[in-house]
């Protein structure tokens, strides 16, 4: 008997610091259950051991593999099945990230490499269970959210959090930043909010060490990733999430639904915090502040990306060629490189491009507009960055075979015809083949009238 489903409701943080990704999670029917059943549910008459035995015999088993023959009498079942042959491994484990083919081999693996006697510690108050499926219980009582505000709905863990909330309904707020001048309710809302200015971040991951501003922060994280329990799923895709706003956000993408505006522009968005982040386009307001140079940032996602220059680094890896890179936006254009994926087309030549960027400044010799001015010789130019190697000498493109370097990645692919031998551009008349359109040209004189005959 399948008893009444707990719902796990949590509002999303305002905070723009999503993960970058989110860990499958295998998540195992349990044949028992400690959830007290609702009041009006009652438990059907036990069968006899003859009608359990019949009922049974009735059950059939559809899906049958190709390979091994086994028979399963759930689809879900036999898609796990079926990957285990291929080799698939999906089931994900939440401290050490190893991958494994099934729930029972997953379980396996956290027994005997993490499991200190059997026992499964919750990473938010240290109460340990002795099953996986008790552990998931209990996680949820982190973030069961009780109180609802009549104002908006929105849900909280503690009769004092909706307290506090409704606070931003009455309007009193007497505790203000001295930075921003955002105003808050409580004294302690406002001290984690400074947070946000110092960079402070005094909440750790016990299991990952990632560290937060606030602790509501920190225990959604170990939620999203280190439990990997998604109860809800969307009714067109399937897809699953951690909470139920999570997947009302996501369902409008289905719908096409986009209930916040904002009053300024008139842009419209999918969720809240989306168009909180917006308005700072409008009012200049820049809460990241870099601690290397100084700089400012709207978005904490650019903050971030800002921060790598400095730092370095880049966790974002080209499977082919293994180039680097500090963002995944910028791996994604790259990889169109090796696809030969151009998406952006010219209007007007047809010309493709990879990225937005190369059709701008390509549209350029379209319309003739020439937005930079050269500070050094005063000249209008399309493009500033390539203009001003002229005047730095600068030649970051160099050939492989040669070591000859170019300032210009047009002229290194013209250079490379040398080495290659490539003629792309034949004269209709004679063959002749040319390393470049110019001698090309050039050429077609020779032929005088004939070209036009």
């Amino acid at each position: 008997t399948r008893l009444p489903e707990i719902e796990v409701l949590i509002q999303p943080i305002e905070d723009d610091d999503q993960p970058l990704s989110v860990l499958r999670s295998s998540r195992a029917r349990s044949e028992e259950s400690d959830v007290e059943p609702d009041a009006d549910w009652t438990a059907p008459p036990e069968l006899s051991d003859d009608e359990q035995q019949k009922h049974k015999n009735q059950k059939t088993k559809k899906y049958a593999c190709s390979i091994c023959d086994k028979k399963f009498s759930y689809n879900g079942s036999f898609e796990v099945h079926m990957k285990a042959h291929n080799g698939e491994k999906t089931f994900n484990c939440h401290i050490c990230g190893s991958s494994h083919t099934n729930n029972k081999e997953l379980t396996k693996h956290i027994a005997k490499q993490h499991i200190v006697d059997n026992q499964y510690p919750c990473h938010i108050c240290e109460k340990s269970f002795d099953k996986p499926r008790l552990l998931k219980k209990h996680l949820k009582t982190h973030f069961e959210e009780k109180f609802k505000c009549t104002e908006c709905q929105k849900e909280f863990q503690r009769k004092k959090g909706l307290k506090e909330h409704m606070k931003t309904h009455t309007g009193e707020r007497k505790y203000s930043c001295t930075i921003c001048n955002k105003a808050f309710g409580h004294n302690q809302t406002l001290k984690s909010h400074m947070y946000t200015h110092t960079g402070e971040k005094p909440y750790v991951c016990d299991v990952c060490g990632r560290r937060f501003p606030q602790r509501t922060h920190l225990k959604r994280h170990i939620y999203i990733i280190h439990t990997g329990i998604k109860p809800h799923s969307c009714n067109v895709c399937n897809k699953q999430f951690s909470s139920k706003s999570y997947l009302a956000i996501h369902e409008r993408q289905h719908t096409g639904e986009k209930p916040y505006s904002c009053e300024v522009c008139k842009k419209d968005f999918t969720a809240y915090t989306t168009l909180k982040v917006h308005m700072r386009v409008h009012t200049g307001f820049k809460p990241y502040s870099c601690g290397f140079c100084s700089r400012q940032f709207a978005q904490m996602a650019s903050f971030k990306l800002h921060q790598r220059t400095h730092t370095g680094e880049k966790p974002f890896s080209c499977k082919i060629c293994k180039k680097p890179f500090s963002d995944n936006g910028y791996l994604k254009i790259h990889m169109r490189v090796h696809s030969g994926e151009k998406p952006f087309s010219c209007d007007v030549c047809k010309r493709c491009f990879r990225e937005t960027g190369q059709l701008k400044r390509h549209m350029r010799i379209h319309t003739g507009i020439k937005p930079y001015t050269c500070k050094i010789c005063n000249k209008q130019i399309g493009n500033l960055s390539k203009h001003m190697r002229v005047h730095t000498d600068d030649k970051p493109f160099s050939c492989n075979v040669c070591q000859k370097q170019f300032s210009i990645n047009g002229n290194l692919k013209l250079h490379m015809r040398i080495h290659t031998g490539e003629k792309p551009f034949a004269c209709e008349l004679c063959n002749s083949q040319f390393t470049q359109s110019s001698g090309l040209k050039r050429h077609r004189c020779t032929h005088g009238k004939d070209l036009g005959s």
